[in-house]
């Protein structure tokens, strides 16, 4: 099925294959909207015919719950055509965010529409009509479901291949529709047996599944907003090129912003202090250029030097292994460096990551025990810890 979406899309998308290609993945996100537009408008027409033909409130309600699939494609049309535009004085990152925005308009029309559909159902539930409707009009009706179905698996393949949240909210928003028709066919069949009250009932479980659906597609736009966390994919990547690189000690610190399709990163590797500014400036630009060709976005890379050649420097971090690695909040140390020549007087300075699940108040405590448990250790050295914020990652 995927292949076959693929393979529709490519009649319309020169260079459909160069998805990262920023014009050309905007293609793809305006042949979906326009394909949910065309089918929505005549799966519409479909069923508010057959609505008002029986007096259905319930496929009443649903045919404009599909038509409001069609507003949600015309917000992705534009969302798509805004995200494109370059960057300018004003949005220098971009306009690729624009898609999340897009995004969540388009939960906040569903929640719209099931407010509506809810009042109209209860008023149906308080006072059913009598309708009869006859197995032509069930089977047109049904049928449209197998269309709606369609047309979510377009728009997931779609949104699949070009990585957009979008239109996977869109196609959860036609999946949502057939599901809903499916309830609406109960209630007709229901009612011809006498159980007017089940197209009611009907509208009302539709109107909950608008509301779950509006939710997941509301929660999947705000995230990007906000800033959600890099994937382990990009975190495994960055640490695979950042190993490759003879004099490469470790990576830490992650950090990544997206603007839709545009990404900046920034990481900090640990190397020996005793490499020169050129030779360490060398490997960050092979670093960046790397990294840059697979995010392709913008990388800085931060250069840590790490004294190894102090005559503690083995026995210190062994013993901080230890203290981190008993403590119950703590997860890891790094860029452990030592500074001062004498065992005696030197400053043992280094970062800590807490667990995912503590909050950042309890940091300060935490590295009070930990400098309380290196004191106990080390009684006339002093220590300098400082707590990774929760933004960075360490692979």
């Amino acid at each position: 099925m995927k292949r076959l979406s693929l393979f529709f899309a490519s009649w319309f998308i020169p260079r459909s294959a160069s998805v990262r290609d920023p014009d050309i993945r905007a293609r793809y996100g305006v042949l979906e909207g326009w394909v949910s537009i065309i089918g929505n408008t005549l799966l519409f027409i479909v069923k508010l015919y057959a609505g008002i033909a029986v007096h259905s409130t319930a496929l009443i309600a649903d045919a404009f719950h599909t038509l409001s699939d069609s507003a949600t494609s015309i917000v992705v049309i534009i969302g798509f055509k805004l995200s494109r535009k370059p960057s300018d004085k004003e949005h220098p990152f971009g306009h690729g965010r624009v898609e999340s925005v897009a995004t969540l308009i388009i939960s906040v029309l569903l929640f719209v529409a099931g407010l509506e559909l809810l009042k109209t159902s209860i008023l149906a539930i308080m006072h059913p009509s009598k309708t009869w409707v006859s197995m032509d009009v069930i089977l047109i009706v049904a049928a449209t479901i197998l269309v709606k179905e369609l047309m979510a698996r377009f728009s997931f393949h779609i949104g699949d291949h070009i990585d957009s949240k979008a239109l996977k909210a869109d196609a959860l928003h036609h999946r949502s529709d057939a599901l809903s028709t499916v309830l609406v066919v109960v209630a007709l069949i229901c009612s011809r047996y006498g159980y007017f009250m089940v197209d009611g009932i009907m509208g009302c479980l539709v109107s909950v599944a608008i509301f779950i659906s509006a939710y997941m597609i509301m929660k999947d736009a705000i995230n990007p907003l906000l800033g959600e966390p890099p994937s382990q994919d990009l975190i495994r990547m960055i640490e695979d090129r950042c190993a490759s690189k003879p004099g490469v000690l470790g990576v830490h610190d992650i950090i990544s912003h997206t603007y839709g399709q545009t990404s900046v990163s920034s990481l900090h590797i640990e190397v020996c202090h005793k490499e020169s500014a050129l030779s360490l400036h060398r490997i960050a630009e092979d670093i960046e250029e790397e990294i840059g060709k697979e995010t392709r976005g913008l990388v800085v890379v931060h250069i840590d030097p790490v004294n190894m050649d102090h005559p503690d420097y083995h026995h210190i971090k062994g013993v901080l292994e230890h203290i981190v690695g008993d403590h119950d909040k703590a997860d890891s140390f790094h860029d452990l460096r030592i500074v001062g020549g004498e065992s005696d007087i030197c400053t043992a300075i280094f970062d800590i990551v807490t667990q995912d699940d503590i909050p950042e108040s309890d940091n300060q405590a935490i590295i009070d025990e930990i400098k309380d448990a290196f004191t106990a250790h080390f009684p006339t050295m002093k220590a300098v810890i400082k707590a990774t914020p929760k933004y960075s990652y360490k692979p």
